[in-house]
Order: structure tokens, then sequence, then C-alpha cells
């Protein structure tokens, strides 16, 4: 945080507290002095109290600092970006953001991190829960021996996959994630990006569960083959994304529901408007809004095939779950090299 510029440097020079402390106030807080406030900081600098500790006593309020993260917030830094917008009903408005160039989608990705936006409490699961069971069952019915999970959070998946006799390691961009695995499961995860990190080509399965939305779309083509790079060849590629439209496995689990998105569909291109939270930043974090087909092109771009059959007997398989979890039904299985 920045240290405020004093208003005043020494108490000697102060001909009027009373004027002074307003002062303060409204410099550094954006609003008079309460009468409490002022007759507080009046009183201790007639005791001997500095104007200088007047300013700082200000500027290390809880009030001062929620103002300062308030105006750092995104969408108090390029308000000209954001709109708002109504989905197809025309009566559920949200706050939506207009990338008007792919550098937009770097200014999102660098606010979201620099601002520490997966480093606070609620953005991930962090606890062991049924669904990470039943999931860690499901990759493992891929019979890998190594496996390596992208945005692994705190690691729950990668130890059931232990338990289950599978080899698992783990790449998580978040500390507070780290910070939160098990003991015996912290060795095992990379901390960083992927694309930063030296990780052996011999894993059997690479999988990531509701990651891909998170990455940079500019940079998906490198993450991709990355990927790639770190699997054995015929090795599997597991992706559960919330992807929008109907597919042909998996049906409609996210719909089409802002006007925009079609044009960008029939361009073949992620959505550009992006539906934000109230701070400006994409819900959840998810940097990337895009239809079915455009999330398939860029895994088969990257040399992937996609297994259909597998898919729907996987589907078949753990249908109870998925009619509980219907987002888990959104998910791709992809095979390195077109293996059968």
């Amino acid at each position: 945080m920045p240290r405020p510029r004093l208003p005043f440097a020494t108490k000697s020079e102060v001909a009027d507290p009373w004027r002074f402390v307003d002062d303060c106030y409204r410099r550094l807080l954006g609003r008079p002095a309460d009468p409490t406030g002022l007759e507080h900081f009046v009183r201790e600098m007639k005791r001997g109290m500095s104007a200088a500790d007047v300013v700082m006593g200000l500027a290390t309020s809880s009030e001062y600092r929620q103002r300062v993260v308030a105006s750092a917030l995104p969408r108090r830094r390029r308000p000209d970006r954001y709109r708002l917008a109504v989905d197809l009903s025309g009566t559920s408005p949200f706050l939506a953001f207009d990338v008007e160039d792919t550098s937009d989608f770097d200014w999102l990705e660098d606010a979201i991190i620099d601002d520490g936006y997966y480093e606070h409490g609620g953005v991930w699961n962090l606890e062991p829960d049924a669904d990470k069971r039943v999931m860690g069952e499901l990759l493992a019915s891929l019979k890998p021996r190594r496996a390596l999970e992208i945005g692994c959070s705190s690691g729950t998946v990668l130890q059931v996959l232990s338990d289950l006799g599978v080899d698992a390691e783990g790449v998580e961009i978040s500390r507070m994630a780290y910070d939160h695995a098990a003991p015996e499961i912290r060795p095992r995860i990379h901390v960083g990006d992927i694309l930063g990190l030296e990780l052996p080509s011999d894993y059997d399965l690479v999988f990531g569960l509701d990651v891909f939305e998170h990455l940079n779309p500019n940079r998906l083509t490198r993450y991709c083959e990355a990927l790639r790079a770190r699997l054995r060849p015929g090795g599997w590629l597991f992706a559960n994304i919330p992807a929008f439209g109907r597919d042909d496995v998996f049906g409609e689990v996210f719909p089409v529901y802002v006007a925009q998105w079609e044009h960008d569909i029939a361009a073949r291109r992620p959505f550009r408007t992006l539906h934000c939270d109230d701070d400006g930043y994409p819900v959840n974090g998810h940097l990337v809004w895009a239809h079915t087909t455009w999330w398939v092109a860029q895994f088969e771009t990257a040399g992937f095939v996609r297994q259909p059959v597998v898919e729907r007997q996987l589907h078949e398989r753990y249908a109870d779950h998925l009619r509980v979890t219907p987002a888990r039904r959104s998910f791709y299985v992809f095979r390195a090299d077109g293996a059968e």
C-alpha cells in the first residue's frame, strides 16, 4: 500500500487541528470527519500526537484499506469496458466485460493473478468430498500408471488416485491451495505454471477438472502442446470444462444465453462478452467462455483425438453421479496420436 502524502509535516505546522483532522478524513477516507473521530484525534494532538501519527492512524484503518482495494478493482480501472447486459430472455441482467482485442485477455489474467484472486478463501473447494472421490475412481478406470493433474488445488483427487494404486502428481498455481494439501500429498504438487515447470514426459494420463477455462486463451495452444508433450504415445487426456452449446456426446449442459455469443460461435473463437462478478472479475476467474466445438478444435489441433465411445461408456457407468452433479457431464476424453 503506498504511503499517503502528509497534508502537514509536523505538529507545529498545524494551526487549526480541527480543520487538519477533517482535511485528513476527506483526503484519505473521502468523507468529512465524524464527530467521534474528530474529537478523538484533536484530543490526542493536544496531548502530543504528531500530524504524521494522525495520518498514519487513518491510513492503517480498515476503512482506508477497503477504499484502496475498492478503487483498484478491475471494473474501476477500466470502466469503459464494462456494461450491464441481459440474457436472451431479457430478464436477467449481469455485469459484462467486452473484449475488443485479444490483449484484453492478458489484462484480465494480470488482474486475476496480481490481485491474488485465487488466494482468497471460497474460490476453491479445498475439502475432500464425494464428487472428488467419484472423479478419482472415474479417472482410475482409464488404467493409468502415472497421472498428472492440472490445477490440482489441495490434491484431493491425487489422494484418491494414489489410494487406487496410481502414481499421481499435480500442478497448482495457488500457494494457498498448496498450503492446504495433506502433508503426504504436498510433495507430489508442483507449484507454478506448467509452461514454466520441468516435468517428465512419461505420464499415461493428464487431466484437468474445471481448470482449462481458467487459462489465458491467447496461450491455450501452448498449454495443449505442453500437455501433449507430457504424455506417452497413446496417453489419455481428460478435460472437464464448462463448454457451452449442444454437444454430440453430452448434450447441452451450459446453454448459450448471450446473443453476442452466436457471432463468436460463427467466427470460431472464444466468446468476447464475459460474464463478470460485481468486482469486474470474470465469474469464478474463467478467462475462456466458449462453445463445445471450439474446445474440441483446440485439443485436436494439438494432436489429440477425441474418444466419443469411451465418453459414452463413462457417462453410462457414472450416470447416477452425473445426474447429481450435472456440470461434470461436460467432459471430453482424448488420446494422443489417435491411438484407439
